[in-house]
């Protein structure tokens, strides 16, 4: 199975296989379909702590991501792509500011959820978005994986 998702948090409900079938589109859309991905959801305290251990940062953050194939031991990842830590408390805040008034919770809930798994995945595949050049491209790859994803539907 190309996504492995454990839901660690519990304050907010998630359709746990619906999330995974999507992120699953997704890994096939990026082109990376014959990798494994791990994905565990979080709150922002969970989240807060992971920052602050493993990036020094002591805050919470929405997504952060651990490509499995850097660090010495890199060329030993063989199919694992790497894993994604989200916090849903924070995917739910930003998920509100994004989302068209009036959409329910749970959808901007998913929808943003989703959007982080995509960013974080092309982290993972090695783009990063530090410079302009670097934000433009991996914005047009986050909407192409997105739409292939989840394809807008016009009346």
């Amino acid at each position: 199975m190309p996504v492995a998702l454990l839901n660690r948090q519990r304050r907010l409900r998630l359709d746990v296989r619906r999330l995974r079938a999507l992120m699953e589109r997704a890994i096939e859309a990026a082109g990376v379909a014959d990798r494994e991905v791990g994905v565990v959801l979080l709150s922002d305290a969970a989240i807060h702590r992971m920052n602050r251990f493993w990036r020094g940062v002591d805050r919470p953050t929405d997504c952060i991501s651990f490509p499995a194939a850097e660090g010495d031991d890199g060329d030993l990842a063989g199919p694992i792509l790497g894993d994604i830590a989200i916090s849903v408390d924070t995917a739910l805040r930003q998920g509100r500011e994004h989302a068209p008034r009036g959409t329910p919770d749970g959808m901007a809930l998913d929808a943003e959820v989703l959007f982080l798994f995509v960013h974080s995945l092309l982290h993972l595949m090695g783009h990063d978005h530090r410079r302009a050049a670097g934000a433009r491209r991996m914005r047009g790859l986050e909407e192409a994986v997105l739409a292939a994803v989840v394809p807008v539907q016009r009346m």
